[in-house]
């Protein structure tokens, strides 16, 4: 089997740099648009009012990228972002070429069990807002392909509830179209502090 010739579409790609200089800036935009959204999820209100566990704040963000989840480039924000061997409580905005945007709530152990009744209970809420559930045992998909979420809106409320029981972690996301571009900073941080409130309600 010949492995090294170039199909047609190939040949076209490998003699044109422009669109690798186009992809390099459209990477340069998200990485800023990365920072915006970090500096505008730590000066929001919630960030200040919730008690997160243990130095979260002080560790600040970490943006990190690189070019291969499922072969496609990509770019990641933790912030707030806690994670120990056991204990886990971080909030991920994920940039996938050529799919979306998603965030994602992502809690294990102590976190998990500390919250998880707020959240069984936020079932309506959190429906409604379009959020999705992570349904994998490993936890460390972090896209909405091959059943991985499901929308809550599409579970029935007791398997809701016996979903997130029966589990380590619990992971909410909810994706955001590029189409939307102009609008992913408000959109993300307005659910960052929908999400943030359901679990104020555990108190």
């Amino acid at each position: 089997m010949d492995t090294v010739s170039l199909t047609a579409e190939e040949r076209a790609l490998v003699v044109n740099a422009e669109w690798l200089y186009l992809k390099n800036n459209v990477l340069q935009k998200v990485m800023a648009l990365m920072g915006q959204l970090h500096q505008a999820l730590e000066v929001h209100p919630a960030t200040k009012q919730f008690p997160f566990p243990g130095q979260t704040l002080q560790t600040g963000g970490k943006i990190s990228k690189g070019e291969r989840y499922k072969e496609l480039p990509y770019i990641i924000l933790d912030y707030p972002r806690f994670f120990t061997r056991d204990n886990i409580f971080a909030f991920r905005t994920m940039f996938w070429w050529g799919h979306y945007f998603i965030a994602t709530l992502h809690l294990a152990g102590e976190e998990k069990e500390r919250y998880s009744d707020a959240i069984a209970s936020a079932w309506q809420q959190l429906a409604v807002h379009q959020f999705q559930i992570y349904l994998q045992e490993d936890p460390w998909h972090h896209d909405l392909e091959n059943g991985n979420y499901k929308l809550i809106s599409a579970i029935p409320v007791l398997e809701f509830k016996q979903l997130i029981a029966r589990r380590p972690f619990i992971k909410l996301a909810k994706p955001y179209s590029f189409e939307e571009w102009g609008k992913i900073i408000p959109e993300v941080v307005r659910d960052y502090a929908l999400l943030l409130q359901v679990l104020v309600n555990s108190d």
